[in-house]
């Protein structure tokens, strides 16, 4: 069994009410001092703190998707004399998470980093995060503070801690247009006083274009929209029943990482038939569904420096409507469905697609005729000497 091995602490006893109590008692618990020895899967390990402290742990949807064992992932600490706060935080950050306080309990995620890395992590990536969150940031000995000048800074920083082979790779396109997918190197930030590694990183992330996450022994810088494409590129599992359109583009969203702003109206100039989806999502990547959603509804969407903008390429509702209806639906990997429109069909494809329509419709006749069924209705005269031909 693998065995991540936390820095031993030394960290007594605290108590907070269930669910009744504030934040404010979870609060109180966490600056208490505890003793607790630690070694088990991170949900037993979750719950062991909640039996002793009863302080809540809740691990966001995300974690266990993230860490390179899941829910297998081992956890082994020495706490004795210091505060559950502390505690946390420094297995958190072992693990590439953090924490945050909430009403009822304490809330587990991953780091922003992690998160967008986007697929379960390797070992050596976590100690990656754990060495940028725990060595201090010198600023650069010229005074810049350009984000060339900290991607330097942050560079030369890595070289000189004990972690072989770890170091800065920066992918910042081309020119300097961030709308354009790049980043500029000569725009100046500000990083706080006592920043860690990572606290840099983020503020580049925070006021520029450039976003970073670990990548093997690596720290990747790259434009943000680098990085989304690369989250649209996540697989996912799930099944739509019938579920409202912007439901389903909320759930990618969830599971991507990625914001979503739609265009006011875009929605609502679908036709609603076609603002529910069915569909069996097997390991199918949230590209191919986005590319779907396109296809069903005429909701595109472009990649942009702060996540995905969802805009409706058909504003009079041309298409995905009465004016152009779906005439088939083409299978594709990963479960997905394309419906096929009218408009799509090639001239020399609609007479054999109604040919095989119509045979279609005879088959249902006959085995109605085979059941016994009597339509209330009865078939059109045309109709009528048709099957009488048949």
């Amino acid at each position: 069994m693998r065995i991540l091995t936390l820095l031993a602490l030394v960290l007594g006893t605290a108590a907070v009410g269930r669910p009744e109590d504030t934040s404010a008692l979870i609060n109180e618990a966490l600056d208490k001092n505890i003793t607790l020895q630690l070694d088990g899967m991170l949900p037993d390990v979750l719950k062991t703190i909640d039996a002793k402290t009863g302080v809540h742990i809740e691990p966001s949807r995300s974690v266990y998707t993230l860490l390179p064992w899941g829910e297998q992932t081992r956890v082994k600490a020495t706490v004795e004399n210091q505060t559950l706060r502390q505690a946390l935080t420094a297995i958190s950050q072992k693990l590439g998470l953090t924490w945050s306080l909430g009403q009822f309990e304490v809330e587990l995620k991953p780091m922003p980093a992690l998160a967008r890395l986007g697929r379960r992590a390797t070992v050596a990536e976590l100690q990656a995060l754990d060495v940028l969150h725990s060595t201090p940031y010198s600023p650069p000995a010229n005074g810049a503070h350009t984000v060339q000048a900290v991607v330097d800074s942050v560079d030369q920083k890595l070289a000189s801690v004990k972690q072989p082979g770890l170091a800065v790779e920066l992918r910042a396109g081309e020119g300097a247009n961030p709308q354009e997918g790049a980043i500029n190197l000569e725009q100046n930030v500000n990083i706080p006083r006592n920043a860690t590694l990572a606290a840099a990183l983020e503020e580049l992330t925070r006021q520029t274009n450039a976003t970073w996450y670990p990548w093997g022994k690596s720290v990747v810088i790259v434009p943000k929209q680098e990085q989304i494409r690369l989250q649209l590129g996540k697989t996912i599992t799930a099944r739509f029943n019938g579920a409202d359109i912007l439901d389903v583009l909320n759930t990618l969203s969830e599971r991507t990482g990625v914001p979503l702003s739609i265009e006011p109206g875009a929605i609502q100039r679908v036709p609603p038939e076609y603002r529910t989806v069915r569909s069996q999502l097997e390991n199918a990547t949230v590209r191919q569904v986005l590319d779907n959603i396109r296809g069903l509804t005429g909701l595109d969407y472009v990649v942009k420096p702060d996540g995905i903008y969802i805009w409706n390429q058909n504003p009079n509702a041309s298409r995905g409507g009465a004016n152009d209806p779906a005439v088939g639906i083409i299978e594709l990997d990963g479960g997905l469905q394309l419906f096929l429109r009218e408009s799509q069909v090639p001239t020399d494809l609609r007479d054999y697609l109604n040919h095989k329509q119509q045979e279609a419709i005879q088959r249902l006749r006959r085995r109605m005729k085979d059941e016994g069924f009597t339509p209330a209705t009865q078939p059109t005269t045309q109709t009528a000497q048709k099957e009488k031909d048949l």
